[in-house]
Order: C-alpha cells, then structure tokens, then sequence
C-alpha cells in the first residue's frame, strides 16, 4: 500500500516533468542535476546532454552576474523582485529571453541548491520591441504623409485658385482693355480649365483619404476599381476575383479588407517589379478569405512574421497589426524570384 508521501511524491514528480514552464535543479556550483522536457524544448538540449553541462555554459557575462546576485540574496535573506528577466545561450547560438523565478533548495537546514522556473518570452518581447519599431516608423510616414498633402493641396490647388482668382479678378475689372468676344471666350475657356484643374486636384486629395466608391458601392466595387486603375496607370495587368455568395460586410471589417488590399497593390506597385497582380475574395459561412498575390521579384521572409518591421516591411507589419484587432490572420508567401502572395482572413 503506497503512503500518501508516496503519493505526493509521484504527483509532484509528474507535474515537473509535464509543466509547461521549463524547470531545472542545480547544485551550487552550477551544476545540473534535473530537468523537466520543457527545459529541453528551451534550450535545445536533451536532459542527458545537460546532465554534463553547468550553467555558466549558458550565460553571458552580464547575465552570469545577474544570476550570481539573484541566488546572493536568496542565501543573505535580502528582497527580490520575482519572477526576473533573463537571458539565456541556447543550442545553436541563439538567445532566449525568459521570466524566471529562483529559489534555494533547503535540505536539514542547509542550501544545496537552486531549483529554477522559467518562461519563454522571447516571441513576446520581439513583438513588443517590433511594435515600438512600427509605431515609430508609422507615425513618421503618416507626418511625410501629411506634408505631401499639404504641399499638394499649397502647390497646385492653391496656385490654381489664386490664378482663378486672379483671373476673375481681371474680367471684372472696369479698368480692364476691352476685349474682342474671340479674346473673352478664350479667357473664360482658360478659367474654365483652371477650375476643373482645381476640382480634380481636390478630388484626389479626397479620393487618397477615403474613396467614395466604397461607401457608395461596397467592397467588390471598390477592389475592382483599384485593380482598374492599377492596369490605367502601371500597365500591369491586375483585376479582382469574386468567389462565394457576397455578403453585407461590418463597416470596420470592409474598411480593414479596402486598405490591406490598397496597401498591398501598393508595395506591387513601387516594389515587386511585377506584370501581373490578382485580388481574390473568397466569401464563406463564417470568415472572409482575401488574397492578393503577384509575379514579382519576392523578398527573402523572416523567421517570424513579428520581424516584418524590423527589416523594413512596414505596409506588412501594419497590415498584420490591423488584422490581428478584428480578429484576423494573415500568412505572407514569398520567395526571391517568385512573387509574393498575402492571404488575409477574417471573421464574417
């Protein structure tokens, strides 16, 4: 019959092995004396490998001091703030960044050990450190944004107003030459260009801020139109793909799926040197699939999608923040020399 510290004993021992967390003993040298397979996962070693290894092997020197001051305190009794970053050199070179709690292992009184807890936060951190990068880059575009409309809206559309007006001015001037009708049907002809000229420089001021063809006829509308005027003034040959039933999409869900797709036909634009670009829209029962691929030059991905930003890729790294806060995905395929698709897809 076994004991209830038997018992205990076993429970414990299953729930070290099986914790998600990876977990390690190690003597006061440094030694390592136990380990759980989340400590394999993490550092990239098996548990017979480590059974040799100490762990100064796996800090840095600045990392090994931090480690030495935490288990410092911990024998003297002094405060520490648990759990506590750290960093660690796994199998390959690679760093992790880890959450790590450290307490000493008391036996009849005296320490013989230290047994660690630690979490993997490396993906989070990246991101974090990636956000930063993209807020960063993004509020500097959108600044490089607003002066080009406002040299834009200065430059030509207010030139253009000032030489209405002042032609107007002149017109109707008492001091004016007189004129023959050929001469003032001229003027007036000439005026006439300039306001169109100024209509359509305010239409594509207003038409880069938020086109009209979405909220008056929905989302297909508006995809085709951009892949129409993609092949007016590109020359690729680009045009938009309806599969499914189409489906009366939430205004924040079809404003997402317009700029994604707007971003998107914008890097093949200025970067993929590419001849051919496809929007696709695939309505189902409960998500929205839209895909938007080319045949252009591609690009060598991360590791992670959370690095897009930090290598340059800030129209992707923002389409990626977008999707994720209404509930959405999106995977980037590319390889150099073989175009890039991007599949974005949210909740319906």
């Amino acid at each position: 019959m076994k004991t209830k510290f038997e018992m205990t004993e076993k429970d414990y021992r299953y729930l070290f092995e099986n914790a998600s967390d990876a977990m390690w003993v190690q003597d006061m040298e440094g030694n390592f004396l136990d380990g759980n397979r989340a400590l394999e996962k993490l550092s990239g070693y098996t548990l017979e490998e480590l059974a040799g290894k100490n762990i100064t092997q796996f800090l840095s020197d600045e990392f090994l001091a931090l480690a030495k001051e935490v288990q410092r305190r911990l024998l003297t009794g002094e405060d520490i703030d648990q759990p506590y970053e750290q960093r660690f050199l796994v199998k390959g070179g690679r760093t992790r960044i880890v959450k790590m709690a450290t307490n000493p292992i008391i036996i009849n009184g005296e320490v013989k050990g230290f047994q660690h807890v630690a979490r993997d936060v490396t993906e989070e951190k990246q991101l974090q450190e990636n956000m930063r990068f993209y807020i960063h880059q993004v509020t500097r575009v959108q600044e490089d944004e607003r002066k080009r409309i406002a040299r834009e809206l200065h430059d030509d559309l207010a030139q253009t107003l000032l030489l209405l007006a002042q032609g107007l001015d002149m017109l109707s001037s008492t001091k004016r030459p007189k004129l023959s009708n050929s001469a003032l049907k001229q003027a007036l002809e000439e005026l006439r260009r300039q306001a169109v000229e100024a209509l359509e420089g305010l239409r594509r001021c207003a038409q880069d801020l938020r086109p009209r063809i979405l909220d008056d006829l929905g989302l297909v509308a508006a995809l085709e139109w951009m892949t129409e005027d993609m092949v007016k003034s590109q020359e690729i040959d680009a045009h938009a793909e309806v599969m499914g039933v189409e489906q009366t999409l939430p205004v924040e869900t079809q404003l997402l799926l317009f700029r994604i797709a707007q971003e998107a036909l914008n890097n093949i634009r200025t970067h993929a040197e590419a001849s051919r670009a496809v929007v696709k829209l695939e309505f189902g029962d409960n998500s929205i699939k839209m895909t938007v691929s080319d045949n252009g030059k591609g690009f060598e991905l991360p590791e992670r999608m959370g690095d897009l930003a930090s290598i340059g890729k800030l129209g992707l790294a923002g389409m990626q923040e977008r999707a994720r806060l209404l509930g959405g995905t999106i995977e980037v395929q590319s390889t150099p020399g073989k175009g890039t698709t991007l599949i974005l897809e949210v909740p319906s």
